[in-house]
């Protein structure tokens, strides 16, 4: 589905160590509708630039340099009460999940693919266009 049938299109901040994960997943995004307002590679690089780049949702991967995803998770949301958090990790950890989930996030495996990656965006948004 093309974003542009959710009413308008969607933004979307990039948090991930993996420089080439990002540009692959920037590109693959931006292809199917999205527009990428942000990227970065550290957590604090995240908390620096999330706000500048005011996106509907951000991509944040568990394991980053500076500091784990469930402290730059809960950074984020104090920061930005309300913004939509996709927690996404190579690893797969039910106790960690369980505290994503306990943040307020969603949280999705790296090897779920673009597609259930593309589709929890879309619900992150949409849950949050309801309110």
């Amino acid at each position: 589905m093309h974003r542009a049938a959710l009413g308008r299109q969607i933004s979307v901040f990039l948090a991930d160590d993996d420089a080439r994960f990002r540009r692959l997943l920037h590109s693959v995004l931006e292809e199917d509708g999205y527009v990428v307002v942000g990227e970065a590679g550290s957590a604090d690089e995240t908390l620096a630039a999330v706000g500048r780049g005011r996106p509907d949702v951000v991509v944040l991967d568990l394991v980053m340099e500076g500091a784990d995803g469930l402290s730059t998770l809960v950074a984020l949301q104090a920061a930005h009460p309300g913004l939509p958090v996709l927690v996404i990790s190579s690893l797969f950890d039910p106790v960690v999940e369980q505290e994503v989930l306990h943040h307020g996030a969603r949280y999705l495996e790296k090897v779920e693919g673009i597609e259930a990656l593309e589709q929890a965006i879309d619900a992150l948004v949409a849950v949050e266009r309801e309110r």
